[in-house]
This record gives C-alpha cells, structure tokens and sequence, in this order.
C-alpha cells in the first residue's frame, strides 16, 4: 500500500508525464483560476460546437496556478495568470480538435488494448518506475498485488484514462505520419553536408567592376516584367496601426509604504528575539537557504547594508528592484579573495597634447584629494566618465578580473584612503581613491517582500482604462487623452496572429484590431504593466503591392541582371582561352578579376571568403576534381572555379551513421508535418473565444 499510496501523491505529476510520450497529446491535470466577470452566459468559448464552460476552463487554470506554485515556490503574478488562460486555451482548442480528427479518422482503444497492455509483460514505463525497488528490479509481485486489490479501484480508473488518452495519441500520431519516409538521397545528402570538406580556387568576375550604373539602361518595360516575374515577393498579408492610451497598474506609493510597514513589523519581531528563519517561513514567498555571499555578489543596496552589520545584527530595510529586504547575518569567514572599494576620475588622453594635459590636471587633484577635498566631489566635477557628476566615481566593490589590467594593479595595492595616480589606461589617465579593502565572507538569511500592485492599485488603474474608453467613445480619443494629461501611443503595422508592438502576443487586442474597422475604441484590455485602451486608425487589407509602389525597388534588381547578363560573355571567353587544364591565377592579373583560394570547408556551413552560396556549394559537391569548371553564377558574380581538394564519401562512415541520420531526419519531418497539420486544423476551425467578457 506504501507504493499506491505514493502514486496517489504522486498522480498529478504521474499523468503530467504522460504528456511528452507525444507532443499533441494533452492531458489537463493543470490550470488556474483568476478574478474574472462573468457575464449572462457561462460559455468561455465554443470549438467546433464543443461548449466550454466558465466553471470548466477556471478549474483548468486553477491546477495550473497550482502546478505553477509547487514548480516556483512563487505565486503568480498577473502577468503569468494571462499567460496560463492563454496556454489553457490554446490546449483545449489543439486537444478539442485532435479529439475530434481522431473520432473522424475511427481511431479507438479498445478496454481489452488497456488490459493486454497494463496486464502483459512491458507494462507502462510510468507504472513500472512506481514499483522498481531500491535495487532497480521491477516488483511484479507488488504491481500484482496493487492491481488486484479493490481498494486502489480509483487510482486504476485514473491510470486508465491517462492509458487511453496516451493510447489514442500513439495511433493518431502513427496515422499522420504513416506516409513520412526519408530517401536513401536524402541520409546521403545529410552525410556529405555534415563531413564533406573541400577546398577551392576561384576567379570571381565582379559585374560592379565591369559595368557602371549609369552604363545601364532600364526601362519601365524592364521593371514591370520584373515586377510580373515576381509577383509573389509582392503578396501584402491584412495589417492593422493603432493608437493606444497605457494605464500603468505598477505599485502605488501606498503599495509601497504598506509594503515598508509590514517589512518593519518583522524587522521589529526579529529583533525582539524571534527566531529569523521561523519568520522567513511565516511572512516570505520563497524561503531561500542562508548562504555566504563575497562583495560584488550583492545589488549596491543590499552589499552596503550586510557588509556594515557584524555576526548576529539583523539589518534593513533595504529597498531594490526585488523588492523590501531585512537581513540576519549568522556566520563570518575569511576568504581566499580580495575584494576592493574605490572611487576615480577619469581624464580624456585621446591625444598626446590631451594626455600631457590630464597629466598635469591628475597631479592637481592628487594633492587636493590628499590634502582633505572631499574625492567624490572633485569627480563630479572634473571627471569625463559617463554618470560621474552623479556617482561621484563610485565603483563599488570589485575584485580580481573585473578592471582592466592597469586600473586592477594600482587599486588592489592601495590601503583604504590611500589617493593613486595617475594610471594610464586604453580608456585615459585614471586618477583612484581606495576607500575599503576586504576578504570576509558573510552567510546571510534575507526575509524578502517583493513590492506588488495591490488589487486595489490595479482596480483603479483597470476603472480608469474603462471610464477612458467610454468618454473616448462618446467624445474624441485624442482629445480626451489629452484633457486627462494622457500621452497617445501608435504602434508601427502588424499582421493577424502575431505579436502586437509594445505588447507582445497580446491575442484579444489583435482578435479586436481584425474584427472591427478603422476608429472602432476597444475595452480595457490587460497588457504587461497595466491596461490599455485601444483605436484602430489604418486597416489594410491583404493583397498586391502595387507596381507604383514598388518600381524603385525593383531597379537596383534588374540592373545587377543587366550586369551580369553584359559579362556572361566575357566570362565564357575567360574560360574558353583557359581551358579546363589552365590556370587560374593567370586571370590575376586583371583588377577586375579577383582570384582566391577559400582553405578546407565544410559544405554545409559558410564558405571562407564567399559567404553563402548554393551555387558554389552545388559545383564544390559534384565537380570534378583538379579542372577549371564551367562559369558559375552565384550571389556576388559569376566564378570560375577549380576545386584544389575534396574528402571522399566514407562509405563505412556512412553505413554507421545512417541510422542516427534517419531519425535526425524523420524527427526533423514529424515535426514539420504536425506543425503543419495543426496550423490547418485551427485555420480552416469553428473557434468562438469569448474569453474576454469573463476576464481582463
């Protein structure tokens, strides 16, 4: 029973597992649920007439909230509940339509096909692990047991869904790729790509060289054939523009505050004798093990605050990006490294008469440094770095393999208040302030309150979205967002099904920009750090550029074929004087002529001194060996090429490397064949998401 009993903690995860046996099989043992406002109907969506019901799709999202939890330690934040309902709902719509291809296509599994298969000699892999023993046996006699034995009638219910859904997913997966095969030319293409190395010379005949631009003429005739030949290059998909006013829902001065009381309260508990790590686990999300950190392993914040405190002070508040930190410090140790802490100026030595300037100006500041002035003044005001009239210099703490070679030598043989200069380095003349020297090494515990929007925060910012929205309806976007100081936002063209500028893959705001027409003003809808309300103000639909349009792009193009069409003849002369036994480096001579070599390459990467060009790779594959080939044309101009060497085909090598290459390869189809497949699944769907009328 103590193994069933594993297996009923163990089954979320159990049945999660089954998912990877194959990529489209989708077994829901996750989800969550979040603040939503449901409307009259409780229909989140409907796909291919399957109803999905609010109650259904929020236990969903629930399990994965808590899938979520248990593999972070985190709560979610908002951010990562939209992301979880867009993941839920993605699933349901690939697993709905798969359920249905399946049915469609007569696929069943039989109970007797479960039975044979948990009862037979290979049972499931997932079930085997559950009763494999300390030793790395396989106890039949407890997976009998555990079969037989009515108490775990539940249990085996569950293992055979899972069972049935895998089961499914094996022969749907057998029935799309049954007519997946790779070519003997195929494996043999991939070898040679992966180990063929050859080396060549060429002659690369530069049309640019030869003919000069306004050496061609071009014809609008020219550029509408071109334009004619090239249709599909010219094919515009649908595209939308908005405009859009952000209302941020990041923490308010009250979030914050609240947040520094309640850090304050702990603080006061941990310093009135109540154990730190007891408070840890009571007030912080995530319980991190005490550990010793080093100087320069610390945000600036944090570092300046623990490495003041001696054994046993509990120190803080500390405010960064992560939040509100309190801090215990329980053990000190001496490290092997040294870490120091300095400020500096820097003066430019861009040239000689600058060096010998900031030479002199270093020496000044060194003896009013060493007389008293306070340092991070002097390089506000004299120092050329970046943000010093602000820092004052500072460079915190830093050890070894931090500074440049010069800088390091200087600062890490000072003494603390010891002034240094001046140092020359590639940057320019340093002038250095050591301010601390140490090699102590402090285990620290952090008691973290990260700094959140509250609900109420993000409630107001999601009222004033809507109270935008509908003014804007009723008035003027812009001027409405102008009257509330509001700044208006435009985003650059995107297309239906992608990504939004300045939102990322924010599918309700692009479901309204292809649904409704240009001055349409959409809801409140959840963005990244708040919410947004949204005008469509260019909608273009699918279609041809038009000639007009693109004749000047267009021109550069047929003028290279001009060129090259002026020098083939050329070419073909080159290579009729030469002969297949000549020599290239004859050609040399000719400034228009570049004559190379390319060293030893591989024929399925970059070519040295070429680039990319498949045409050149085709002749480097099949040409013959030692001869001068016929003129090639490739991306830069036309080569003549001779191919100096080229590894043999290893046969041997081959036949052990085709199995692995067969199913590189038929891996490489599969994928591509199922992507397809689902991406014509939910193109040609009957996909109602109603999504947004129950949550933001």
């Amino acid at each position: 029973m103590a193994i069933m009993n594993k297996m009923r903690d163990n089954m979320p995860a159990i049945l999660i597992g089954l998912v990877v046996v194959f990529v489209i099989t989708i077994v829901f043992e996750w989800g969550m649920d979040y603040l939503g406002m449901s409307r009259a109907s409780d229909t989140v969506g409907v796909i291919e007439g399957k109803k999905i019901t609010y109650q259904e799709f929020s236990e969903l999202v629930r399990q994965q909230a808590e899938q979520y939890k248990q593999q972070t330690k985190q709560e979610p934040d908002e951010n990562t509940f939209r992301q979880i309902r867009d993941q839920v709902w993605n699933n349901l719509v690939t697993q709905t339509l798969i359920d249905i291809e399946t049915k469609r296509a007569g696929i069943t599994v039989s109970d007797q096909e479960i039975i044979d298969w948990v009862r037979g000699e290979n049972p499931p892999e997932f079930l085997v692990r559950q009763f494999t023993d300390s030793t790395g046996q396989f106890r039949r006699d407890a997976y009998e047991q555990a079969l037989n034995d009515p108490r775990n009638k539940e249990i085996w219910v569950q293992v055979e869904q899972a069972l049935r859904q895998q089961r499914l997913a094996e022969k749907m997966q057998s029935y799309i790729f049954s007519s997946i095969r790779v070519s003997y030319g195929e494996l043999m293409e991939r070898f040679i790509d992966q180990n063929m190395k050859v080396d060549l010379q060429y002659a690369l005949f530069d049309p640019n060289k030869y003919v000069r631009d306004d050496e061609v003429t071009v014809t609008d005739d020219d550029l509408r054939k071109e334009y004619a030949e090239r249709a599909e290059e010219f094919k515009v998909p649908a595209t939308r523009k908005l405009k859009y006013v952000l209302f941020s829902d990041q923490p308010s001065a009250k979030d914050s505050q609240d947040v520094l009381d309640q850090i304050t309260s702990i603080l006061s508990q941990a310093k009135a004798g109540i154990d730190f790590l007891e408070l840890q686990k009571n007030y912080a999300e995530t319980s991190p093990a005490p550990a010793f950190f080093k100087h320069g392993e610390l945000t600036r914040e944090k570092e300046e605050v623990i490495f003041s405190a001696k054994t046993g002070d509990v120190v803080g508040p500390v405010h960064d990006y992560e939040g509100y930190h309190i801090f215990k410090i329980l053990e000190e140790k001496k490290g092997n490294d040294v870490y120091v802490k300095a400020r500096h100026i820097l003066l430019n030595a861009a040239t000689p008469e600058q060096e010998a300037a900031s030479k002199k100006l270093a020496a000044e500041l060194i003896a009013r440094a060493r007389k008293g002035e306070d340092f991070a003044t002097l390089a506000k005001q004299y120092s050329t770095e970046p943000g010093a009239s602000v820092s004052g210099g500072d460079l915190g703490w830093f050890g070894k393999g931090r500074m440049v070679k010069e800088f390091e030598t200087a600062a890490m043989s000072g003494k603390p208040g010891q002034v240094i200069g001046p140092v020359k380095t590639q940057f320019g003349i340093h002038v250095i302030k050591v301010e601390g020297r140490d090699n102590r090494e402090l285990k620290v515990a952090t008691i973290t309150i990260p700094l959140k929007a509250s609900t109420r925060t993000r409630d107001e910012a999601y009222q004033r979205a809507l109270d935008f929205a509908y003014v804007a309806r009723k008035g003027n976007f812009e001027n409405e967002a102008q009257s509330l100081g509001l700044p208006v936002q435009e985003t650059p063209e995107f297309q239906k099904g992608t990504t939004v500028p300045g939102f990322g893959y924010a599918e309700l705001i692009n479901k309204f920009a292809f649904k409704n027409d240009i001055g349409d003003i959409s809801d409140a809808y959840q963005v990244n750090n708040g919410y947004v309300v949204v005008k469509i103000v260019d909608a273009k639909k699918e279609g041809v550029r038009p000639f007009d349009e693109v004749k000047e792009s267009l021109r550069p193009r047929v003028i290279r074929q001009k060129k090259f069409e002026k020098i083939k003849g050329i070419v073909q002369e080159k290579y009729a004087a030469l002969g297949p036994q000549g020599d290239l480096n004859t050609l040399a001579a000719d400034p228009n002529i570049s004559v190379q070599t390319t060293g030893e390459f591989s024929v399925g990467g970059f070519i040295p001194t070429i680039g990319r060009d498949y045409a050149v790779v085709g002749v480097a594959k099949q040409g013959e060996i030692g001869k001068i080939l016929p003129p090639v044309e490739g991306q830069r101009g036309f080569y003549l090429i001779k191919i100096l060497s080229r590894t043999p085909i290893d046969t041997s090598a081959f036949n052990s490397q085709k199995t692995m290459l067969a199913t590189q390869l038929l891996q490489e189809k599969k994928q591509r064949v199922l992507a397809q497949w689902l991406e014509k699944l939910k193109e040609s769907a009957d996909i109602e998401d109603n999504r947004e009328l129950f949550f933001r």
